[in-house]
């Protein structure tokens, strides 16, 4: 037993396993999603790198990180205020106030972005010296002349994906945005390549799939808000108008608008700033590296995505217990996929970064140390979503602008003297930062902590199998043949022992999980034979 509720994979009580049962059903859409998100998202940096000289491959890289940043400021933290609110909203006979919560929401992103594209727009000529260098400086402009219009599409987007996870429903993000958009960013960049096009061509590829997700994305919302929110019609037909909805929605969302800004710069921040400060081309070498990390933050975030409209409902109920065991659970699902993941890439980086073309392994030590740091990021589990879903998030912004100033100023340093080794440190002390203020918050405020008994076991399980792997790779040099062979030997054990420890994990839900979906496909199966 942990503190706060059941176990993971004890005898937990049946309300605690019907919650753990419908995040492992909601998890696993949102990990497929993620698998296909990781697959599109490699093959997209795979496709620039080795189609596009490194200086087009760093200035594109920068541009859609300028692009990112921007969008974050015009989002204005919405998209964790819908998750946070709209489950509130539904879970307690309130659904008749989402269509008011999506419009005050909407509203001020549309505005910010358009201004925010018409600054990028007429500022992209001057600006871009400064965040490639001279050489590259018309590429850039090209590039970031491509991308402002599509800002408020892209803001747009985002939110109205955001609100879709807010209703319950993870297919949207998994078919519009993992699949769809991703999908579609990757295909139009191959396009561009073999046809030859220069880079203003390859930046619109990236940019356009927004405006295909953005339609397909808003039809879907439609079709799920609306029954919800004609369900819960206001008791006596006087809800006290609009103000009541926005002041309750910017109340919490209000610091997210800033947070969401920092942790977007603290992702993307370092790319423009090795580009600024060393060139494009060392751009290039190192998000081609931290591409091979962000693989891997895509399944945890997935758990995130999944986690945080259940937390926002079980705390807007008030049962803390049921939202410990979900977040306990969530943590030791994560370190169970995630950390072998990591202790691989840290082992066989040289290896990984070929894929990205001749010379890219020159950046494997980014990789060594950014996949160590997010061993400690996964063990944290998704802290900061369940200190968003208690409502501290003037708390989550607090940490995000720390982890941010750390971030910059260790880049500043580090970076004219190490280059992308020292945007590598940077970042990774940025991450340990940004996961152990909110842990710390959430075991203070909420008496919840992350990490179980078995949650260590598995740990010490994908060390004593990957790590000794990895040691023997990295202490003796040895090559891709044997690292291979010890592969061969790690993945069989370990999959065993998890297998073992499966009850004691939580993860026999998944497989209760599946065969209420295969019971389900059986009679339609039949019906369609």
């Amino acid at each position: 037993m942990t503190p706060g509720g059941a176990a993971v994979g004890g005898p937990a009580r049946a309300p605690v396993r019907g919650h753990l049962e419908r995040l492992a059903r909601h998890g696993t859409a949102s990990v497929a999603g993620a698998a296909c998100s990781a697959v599109f998202g490699v093959l997209l940096v795979v496709v620039v790198t080795n189609g596009f000289p490194a200086s087009t491959a760093g200035t594109l890289f920068a541009a859609t990180s300028v692009f990112l940043v921007l969008e974050s400021v015009a989002l204005l933290g919405t998209d964790t205020g819908l998750v946070k609110q709209l489950p509130a909203q539904l879970a307690s006979g309130r659904g008749h106030e989402v269509p008011r919560t999506l419009a005050v929401a909407a509203a001020p992103v549309a505005a910010t972005s358009i201004a925010a594209a018409v600054v990028l727009h007429a500022s992209a000529e001057q600006l871009s010296p400064y965040l490639v260098g001279s050489a590259s400086a018309t590429a850039m402009t090209g590039m970031l002349h491509a991308l402002a219009p599509l800002l408020p599409v892209a803001a747009l987007h985002d939110l109205v994906v955001a609100a879709t996870r807010g209703t319950g429903s993870m297919r949207p993000t998994v078919v519009v945005e993992n699949i769809g958009r991703l999908g579609l960013q990757a295909v139009a960049v191959l396009g561009v390549l073999l046809a030859g096009g220069g880079p203003s061509a390859l930046a619109l590829a990236w940019a356009l799939p927004y405006l295909l997700g953005l339609v397909a994305a808003a039809a879907w919302l439609r079709s799920l808000v609306g029954p919800r929110s004609a369900a819960d019609p206001p008791a006596g037909g006087d809800d006290g108008g609009w103000r009541p909805v926005a002041v309750e929605f910017w109340s919490f969302t209000a610091p997210r608008a800033i947070a969401r800004i920092t942790q977007t710069a603290l992702k993307r921040s370092d790319i423009v700033l090795v580009a600024a400060l060393s060139s494009p081309a060392q751009a290039a070498l190192y998000t081609a590296a931290t591409r091979l990390i962000v693989v891997g933050q895509l399944f945890v975030q997935s758990v995130q995505q999944a986690l945080s409209p259940h937390v926002s409902a079980l705390l807007a109920r008030g049962d803390r217990d049921a939202a410990g065991s979900v977040f306990r659970a969530a943590t030791t699902w994560s370190v169970v996929a995630a950390w072998p993941f990591y202790l691989v890439l840290a082992g066989f980086s040289p290896v990984l970064m070929r894929v990205f073309g001749e010379g890219y392994d020159v950046a494997s030590d980014v990789v060594v140390v950014l996949s160590l740091t997010m061993l400690l990021a996964t063990a944290c589990g998704p802290v900061d979503s369940v200190l968003l879903m208690a409502g501290r998030s003037w708390l989550s912004l607090r940490n995000s602008v720390v982890a941010l100033a750390v971030n910059i100023g260790l880049n500043l340093v580090l970076i004219p003297s190490h280059g992308i080794r020292g945007a590598a440190v940077a970042w990774s002390v940025a991450i340990v930062v940004r996961n152990l203020l909110p842990l710390l918050q959430v075991r203070r405020d909420l008496g919840l902590w992350p990490v179980t008994g078995p949650t260590t076991r598995v740990m010490l399980l994908a060390l004593a199998c990957y790590g000794a792997a990895d040691v023997v790779v990295l202490a003796t040099g040895a090559g891709t043949l044997v690292g291979l062979a010890l592969l061969g030997v790690a993945v069989p054990v370990h999959a065993f022992g998890t297998w073992r420890l499966r009850r004691v994990l939580g993860l026999e839900v998944f497989t209760s999980v599946l065969r209420r979906r295969a019971a389900v496909a059986a009679p339609r199966t039949a019906a369609a034979a």
